[in-house]
């Protein structure tokens, strides 16, 4: 279960960028670190497609917490088409990430057998 936002999604985004920036330029200490940040990782893509898929529909002219008229126009679909691609983009990474989990933990019990 997710809890209420606690910060405005433009600081949460900048916060995001800010973070995948260090873990690109992070040095890992083996499979240890491995271990530990693929699952967070595989979590982060999931909520990372959530997302996307919310903006994807606001950009549809779904609910939106400001007032204002709604453009349908082509470029506007064009976009919600484009952040809907990358919501299913994430989700797939997602799962490929998901997928690394049962060897991680082979790995973390010892089995190294292929």
């Amino acid at each position: 279960m997710t809890s209420a936002p606690i910060l405005p999604a433009t600081v949460a985004a900048a916060h995001l960028k800010s973070c995948a920036a260090e873990l690109a330029g992070a040095e890992f200490n083996g499979m240890d670190d491995v271990q530990a940040i693929v699952p967070v990782l595989a979590r982060a893509q999931r909520q990372l497609a959530v997302a996307l898929g919310n903006l994807a529909r606001h950009a549809d002219g779904g609910p939106a917490g400001g007032a204002g008229v709604i453009d349908l126009s082509a470029a506007v679909t064009a976009l919600a088409e484009v952040l809907c691609a990358a919501s299913d983009a994430a989700d797939a990474t997602a799962d490929a990430l998901d997928e690394s989990l049962p060897l991680l933990e082979s790995l973390a019990d010892g089995d190294t057998r292929s």
